[in-house]
């Protein structure tokens, strides 16, 4: 133990220990996140949607759709509570359609019988409304004058702990989306442009006026947004960068490690690179249909081969920046063009694309280890998926325990094989009692009509170091445990 030198220290305030991101699902809570005890034991997945999350992309990659479906996906995970949020979409490029963003948001149960849109929990606006500015200064005043002048209402507990063991509070959170940052201008610009025609010498200053704009707002945003706990999504253009230097002492750059040589994002300043919690890029997409019937790879009914239909595509995203972990992961995501971002339809491809991991059956007919009483195929899977919540259940456990796999390498145990683990779970518990479970957190976590169980916790179940604090703990030796 190490003498303690300076007597009296600077008074400062100290940081929350974590920082708290909201579960999204769909493979990308994992790569953006850790496990962290829970006030019961269990372990809870702190990943997903940081404070600021950036996504760009070429054109017709579904970086708006991907940015809609992360921050639609947050907060339904937060309203389960029981408690409202608040959303702000700012358009800046003026395409977004209302009725497309109800249908988005009806996939999640939370949102069947809300239209959020009509509540007013969502407002959409664009700058024919508001200018960037004026939009960010509205902003600025509801997150000042409304959460942080009137904290102490909005404060509320969650299931973390802290490093310290005490319970993680925070500010109830809200969310936002500017849609692209890369079309983001000022109310001056918008002048400067009126007023001088095309060529004009009176126009040469627009490109550094608004570089200035968006480097203020990205500097600030970080503080406004971390103090009150706003999570904001920022998408952005990505183009192709022609060097202005010729010949053999040309030096190509690269703003990120993981961002494809040549390639540049478009109308952000360099602040736009660092400063994200999570930067994820669309690298491409591309139809997902099958060969043979040359309809979609995973039709949505079995007797509806759909051939030449484009609703459903596989969009690969790119890591290229992560403020919790590893960088550069790629990760493929399904994408219907009418139904938005297809969760377990994305996690069940996930596995079947790693050498069929914790699937057992031949190449037609097959089941998941972990629910093996239900029999699949490719062309009945997404009805399936779409009518049993359990199978979603058992999908995004096989997909959670293989992301572990790959991405957590320092492990203190090994992970079992799925046969072994579901055996020795089920001789115990009764594994469909394990899948009628939630594995985000709330800040209800406890009071939940459904209850807490993560992957992590299946493992440490395996293990004999958990077992869930909602099981009846009374012993039996004659039948499986029952739910309280």
């Amino acid at each position: 133990m190490l003498n303690d030198l300076f007597k009296i220290k600077p008074n400062f305030k100290e940081v929350e220990p974590v920082k708290l991101y909201y579960n999204v699902g769909c493979l990308l809570d994992i790569p953006t996140g850790t496990y962290i005890k829970g006030q019961k034991g269990e372990n809870i997945l702190n990943g997903g949607l940081g404070v600021l999350t950036a996504i760009a992309g070429k054109g017709n990659t579904f970086k708006s759709t991907l940015a809609h479906y992360m921050m639609l996906s947050a907060v339904s995970k937060v309203i389960s509570s029981g408690t409202g949020t608040y959303i702000n979409t700012y358009d800046t490029e003026m395409n977004i359609h209302i009725d497309r963003l109800k249908t988005f948001a009806s996939n999640f149960p939370e949102f069947k019988n809300n239209d959020i849109i009509q509540s007013g929990m969502w407002n959409i606006t664009d700058k024919t409304l508001h200018t960037g500015n004026e939009w960010y200064k509205i902003l600025k005043e509801f997150l000042r004058n409304e959460k942080l002048k009137n904290r102490s209402g909005y404060v509320f507990e969650t299931p973390i702990m802290g490093a310290d063991g005490k319970t993680i509070k925070t500010l109830f959170p809200t969310f936002g989306e500017i849609d692209s940052i890369s079309e983001f201008d000022t109310a001056d610009t918008e002048e400067m442009q009126n007023k001088n025609e095309l060529g004009e010498s009176g126009g040469n200053t627009i490109h550094m006026r608004l570089g200035l704009a968006k480097t203020r707002l990205l500097m600030e945003l970080p503080g406004l947004c971390n103090s009150a706990a706003h999570y904001m999504l920022l998408t952005a253009h990505l183009g192709t960068e022609i060097p202005m230097q010729q010949g053999p002492y040309a030096v190509p750059t690269k703003k990120l490690q993981h961002l494809k040589m040549g390639d540049k994002i478009k109308g952000v300043t360099d602040k736009f690179f660092f400063l994200p919690n999570i930067f994820w890029q669309t690298v491409n997409s591309s139809l997902l249909i099958n060969q043979n019937t040359k309809g979609p790879e995973y039709p949505k009914t079995r007797d509806k081969v759909d051939e030449g239909s484009t609703d459903l595509n596989i969009v690969t995203i790119r890591q290229l920046r992560n403020k919790a972990g590893p960088s550069g992961i790629t990760l493929e995501i399904i994408i219907s063009q009418t139904e938005g971002v297809l969760p377990s339809l994305t996690e069940f491809h996930f596995i079947k694309e790693n050498e069929r991991y914790g699937l057992e059956g031949n190449n037609t007919q097959y089941n998941l280890v972990l629910y093996p009483q239900v029999k699949l195929s490719r062309t009945t899977v997404r009805s399936q998926i779409d009518s049993d919540p359990l199978l979603r259940k058992a999908i995004k456990f096989t997909a959670d325990l293989l992301q572990i796999k790959q991405v957590y390498k320092t492990l203190d145990m090994e992970i079992p094989s799925l046969k072994t683990l579901y055996e020795k779970l089920n001789n115990k518990y009764d594994f469909n009692i394990l899948l009628n479970t939630r594995d985000f957190w709330t800040f209800n976590n406890y009071e939940h009509s459904v209850p807490f169980l993560s992957a992590f916790d299946l493992l440490e179940m395996y293990y004999d170091k958990y077992e869930p604090y909602w099981l009846n703990k009374t012993p039996s030796t004659t039948s499986k445990k029952k739910v309280v």
